[in-house]
């Protein structure tokens, strides 16, 4: 299924050691091409490092959270 979530690799990517990269935030990205239909929501480290990608906004925020990261709204 798309929407499920391997906590193991996710942790491994989203492991950080300071103090402020404990935070993530979700972009939704804008598709270029009209063929795509599918929303793609990227999480981005507080540093602005792409984490990883995913089909929903909701998957994206709970793979922040599992992973031990805090998640903030940049609204």
């Amino acid at each position: 299924m798309a929407n499920q979530i391997d906590k193991d690799i996710i942790s491994q990517d989203f492991s950080f050691s300071e103090e402020g990269s404990r935070y993530a935030f979700v972009k939704k990205e804008i598709q270029k091409d009209d063929n795509f239909s599918t929303d793609i929501f990227s999480v981005y480290g507080s540093d602005g490092t792409l984490l990883a990608a995913f089909d929903s906004k909701e998957a994206a925020i709970a793979a922040i959270m599992q992973s031990g990261l805090r998640y903030i709204s940049l609204h």
